[in-house]
């Protein structure tokens, strides 16, 4: 028993997690989080998870941080206790499998969370880890295109301009999907001239 105790005590790793519940945590947990220069991410609240009787469980927050170098986990287990995580630090072996778990992508059976609620400290890049080029693509067609819908925008040289100056991320989306794009643009355009609900123009 003791041996065992001792060989987990020495493992070493880069990548860990634990839980945070708010109400245990201190109220300044994610700053402090974000001053430890660890790359971390922070899932959205979990406030809709629930148990096998269909009990809600206590809200909590999944916490995933990744360091440059090996660590052992009493060394990890510094982070946890500096936000006031709860129980002891996991070691987690998949990355990109935990990332995902964070919102429960692969799990349709569980409450499903907001990617873009997210919080990402220390230079981590959550869809950078968590997604696909391709659903990193979907994703960024699906902003543009909401943006397409909410500014009324007809004008594929107005999106180009938009992106170029106010969203560099999507310059490279809108530029390799030019075909998608300027037939959506056209078909709002056809839409605003056949239904006059839209006044046109584009921020």
């Amino acid at each position: 028993m003791g041996k065992g105790k001792e060989k987990s005590a020495e493992m070493r790793s880069r990548i860990f997690a634990t839980v945070v519940y708010p109400e245990s945590a201190p109220e300044d947990w994610m700053e402090r989080l974000e001053q430890s220069h660890v790359a971390a991410m922070v899932s959205p609240i979990h406030d809709r998870d629930t148990l096998p009787t269909g009990e809600v469980k206590k809200a909590h927050y999944h916490v995933l941080w990744r360091y440059a170098g090996v660590k052992s986990i009493a060394q990890a287990q510094e982070i946890v206790t500096l936000i006031g995580g709860a129980g002891a630090v996991e070691v987690v072996a998949d990355y990109r499998g935990y990332s995902r778990y964070l919102c429960h992508l692969d799990s349709p059976d569980k409450a499903q969370y907001e990617p873009e609620d997210v919080r990402c400290f220390g230079g981590a890049d959550w869809a950078e880890v968590a997604l696909s080029e391709a659903e990193r693509t979907d994703a960024l067609l699906d902003e543009i295109e909401d943006w397409i819908d909410e500014t009324g925008c007809v004008s594929y040289v107005a999106l180009c301009r938009y992106a170029r100056r106010q969203r560099p991320d999507w310059t490279r989306c809108v530029r390799t999907h030019t075909v998608h794009l300027s037939a959506l643009i056209r078909s709002a355009y056809w839409e605003l001239n056949n239904s006059g609900d839209r006044d046109g123009g584009c921020v």
